[in-house]
């Protein structure tokens, strides 16, 4: 769960870039109703910033219109138990790992171009709307706080690279026909108003764009007691991150596939946790851990398994372990038994593990989180 605070935001955008129309919509026609009403409701998770009230505001003004018309849409979803996209989580990898894992790539790119002030936004948003959502039936966002989470979505959007962005809108395998499975139902009115307004907000966000103008370096590596700690532990995991085939695991498939529809405001409330912990982050560190990500997939995916090199999977845990020693303690505290049946996947991850190896890695373990600890 350590990687789900600077990713989660970014795996939300991947719902709505993978629409195909975000900055450059089809001709009118082209496109089935149904599936433009996807291109509609998708922003429902995503999240908020502010607009200046005395200034001209094209982001601020269509995103306010394209809300009044995908709400409608978005609150016939139950959020906390939808088989479609749960089906589709669970399986898209197994289908097609490694183009999964490129699209994931991108969308990393994508997120590092991206204002750091706007994301931070957006995850704030994010995390009152699960909140109040928790109370709703299906976890249906409020009208005001889907309205929040579309403008800022637009806001974030039209910070990124424009060129990185593009490349999302049709990066991962299966998104169109989940589109289509999961907004045949919908009144064909209520989709082409909802598509319009979509339209028109994209028009918006790439007028708005400041094109990566105002995204993060990546820091650059140091030398410490994580640094070390961060070394051995990798060295002891690695034989144990080895056998694990990372694009096609079916502890991990039956896990998503199983826990919201098991426990669904659970679930949400573990997500709101990973948002609140995030947000107590250092923004550079949550850079440095998620250009490291990148790096380690665009070596793994031509690798058996998806298995990262040595070197790469020693980066991320050092840059994971650095961005966690800049969160605040209670609210990562929290994360460790955040998701239900978290205990049990692990188990069944690595309980065929040989036992040295195994109490090797989990020595180096709490070696790493102790510097951790020592270093707040």
């Amino acid at each position: 769960s350590s990687i789900l605070a600077p990713a989660l935001l970014l795996g939300s955008l991947a719902f709505l870039v993978s629409q195909r129309t975000t900055f450059v919509p089809p001709p009118a026609g082209q496109v089935p109703t149904h599936l433009r009403a996807g291109a509609a409701a998708i922003p429902a998770f995503l999240a908020a910033a502010p607009a200046a009230n005395a200034l001209p505001d094209p982001i601020g003004d269509a995103a306010a219109k394209f809300s009044d018309a995908a709400y409608p849409l978005a609150e016939k979803i139950d959020w906390g138990n939808s088989p479609i996209i749960s089906h589709y989580l669970a399986t898209a990898s197994a289908k097609d790992p490694k183009g999964t894992a490129q699209a994931i790539s991108k969308l990393l790119d994508a997120g590092l171009s991206m204002d750091p002030k706007l994301i931070k936004a957006a995850v704030q948003a994010h995390d009152k709307a699960i909140e109040r959502s928790l109370k709703q039936p299906g976890l249906v966002a409020t009208k005001a706080d889907f309205a929040a989470v579309n403008e800022a979505t637009a806001r974030m959007i039209a910070s990124a690279d424009q060129q990185k962005f593009f490349a999302l809108l049709d990066a991962f395998p299966g998104n169109k026909e989940l589109q289509m499975e999961l907004y045949s139902q919908n009144d064909d009115k209520q989709a082409q108003a909802a598509f319009e307004a979509f339209k028109k907000l994209t028009e918006a966000v790439k007028a708005s764009s400041t094109n990566g103008a105002n995204a993060l370096p990546v820091p650059a590596a140091s030398s410490d007691a994580i640094s070390e700690a961060a070394a051995k532990f990798s060295e002891a995991t690695y034989p144990l991150a080895q056998k694990i085939d990372w694009g096609n695991t079916q502890a991990i498939n039956k896990y998503i596939s199983e826990v919201s529809a098991n426990s669904p405001k659970a679930v949400a409330n573990a997500f709101d946790k990973v948002l609140e912990s995030g947000l107590t982050m250092d923004p550079k560190l949550i850079t440095g851990a998620v250009a490291a990500h990148k790096k380690a997939i665009d070596g793994a995916v031509n690798t058996p398994g998806l298995v990262a090199s040595k070197s790469d999977w020693a980066a991320v845990n050092e840059a994971l372990a650095r961005m966690i020693a800049s969160a605040d303690p209670a609210s990562f505290k929290s994360l460790l038994t955040a998701f239900p049946g978290n205990g049990d996947l692990q188990m069944a991850l690595f309980a065929a593990n040989n036992a040295g190896e195994a109490k090797s890695a989990f020595d180096t373990f709490e070696a790493l989180t102790q510097a951790v600890r020592s270093t707040r």
